[in-house]
């Protein structure tokens, strides 16, 4: 479904039709997930942080502004959400690290050519490749997200790539 198809979806369900919710889910789901995951590691907290974001952008669907890409508004509410509960963790996390490491680390797919290319990235540079490349999002989107200039977006993309290049 393309970004015209799913602002209809979006603007019919801010109309009453409650049920398109699971299509609008349907649509989105991957990128909440890879926004979340890029910064939280454990599935299941991921889960549950979908859950909240999903619940936040059905409460705060009236600031969603009509054609400015419902998808990445939604990526954008998700990568916020993962960076505040991974600062509130670290806030309340007064045992050593290494105990709750399981949280921050990856534990599946490590074998994946894209895990490994995930892994030799670092914060904005695994976003802009995830965006990109796994999601399809224009620059201009990925620059909004991350409120970043579109030409510093370029530039983080090339070096990433270069880096993956150099690496694998």
């Amino acid at each position: 479904m393309n970004a015209k198809e799913l602002e209809k979806l979006v603007e019919r369900y801010r109309n009453g039709e409650q049920e398109l919710f699971d299509d609008i889910y349907y649509e989105t789901q991957k990128g909440v997930y890879l926004s979340i995951s890029t910064i939280i590691k454990d599935k299941s907290t991921v889960e549950d942080l979908m859950q909240d974001v999903y619940i936040k952008a059905i409460n705060n669907l009236a600031s969603y502004r009509v054609g400015t890409n419902f998808s990445a508004w939604i990526c954008t509410i998700a990568r916020n959400h993962a960076i505040n509960y991974y600062k509130r963790k670290k806030r309340e996390t007064l045992v050593d690290e290494i105990d709750e490491d399981y949280l921050f680390t990856a534990n599946d797919n490590r074998d994946s050519v894209l895990a490994k290319a995930l892994a030799i990235l670092e914060g904005e540079e695994r976003d802009i490749i995830l965006y990109h490349i796994v999601l399809n999002f224009k620059f201009k989107d990925i620059a909004n997200m991350l409120n970043i200039p579109l030409s510093t977006a370029f530039f983080i993309y090339k070096k990433a790539l270069n880096k993956i290049k150099k690496e694998l």
